[in-house]
C-alpha cells in the first residue's frame, strides 16, 4: 500500500493498486509475446537453413550433371545429349525460385530497426 496523506488517500491507493495490477498484467503479456516471438525467431532461423542447405546441393548438382554431359559429350560426340541438356536447363527456374525464397526467409530471420519512440512534447 502506498502512504498517502489526506482524506482521499485510501481511493488513490486503490486506484494506485489497480494500475499496478494492470502494469503487471501487461508485463506478463509482453512476457509471452517474446517467449513467441523467439520461437517464431528460431522456426524461421531452421527454415532458412534448411532452404539454403536445399539451393545449395541443387546448385552443386546442377553443376555436376552438366560436368558429367560435357564430359559425355567430349568423349562422344555423336551422341545426342539434347534432351539431357534439356533437363539441366529445366532447373533453372525452380533453382531461382527457391534462391528467391531463401532470400526471402533471410529478410524475415533479420527484422527491421524498432521505430523511434515519440519526440517528447
Amino acid at each position: 500500500m502506498w502512504p498517502l496523506p489526506g482524506p482521499d488517500n485510501r481511493a488513490i491507493a486503490a486506484q494506485l493498486t489497480r494500475i499496478e495490477s494492470k502494469v503487471e498484467r501487461i508485463m506478463s503479456e509482453l512476457s509471452q509475446q517474446q517467449v513467441d516471438i523467439n520461437s517464431a525467431t528460431a522456426a524461421i532461423t531452421s527454415l532458412q537453413a534448411t532452404v539454403t542447405t536445399v539451393a545449395s546441393d541443387l546448385t552443386a548438382a546442377t553443376a555436376n550433371i552438366q560436368a558429367e554431359i560435357t564430359a559425355l559429350q567430349a568423349a562422344n560426340p555423336a551422341v545426342d545429349t539434347s534432351g539431357l541438356n534439356a533437363a539441366v536447363a529445366g532447373l533453372t527456374a525452380p533453382l531461382t525460385a527457391l534462391q528467391s525464397a531463401d532470400a526471402a526467409v533471410d529478410a524475415l530471420e533479420t527484422p527491421a530497426p524498432a521505430p523511434a519512440p515519440p519526440a517528447a512534447s
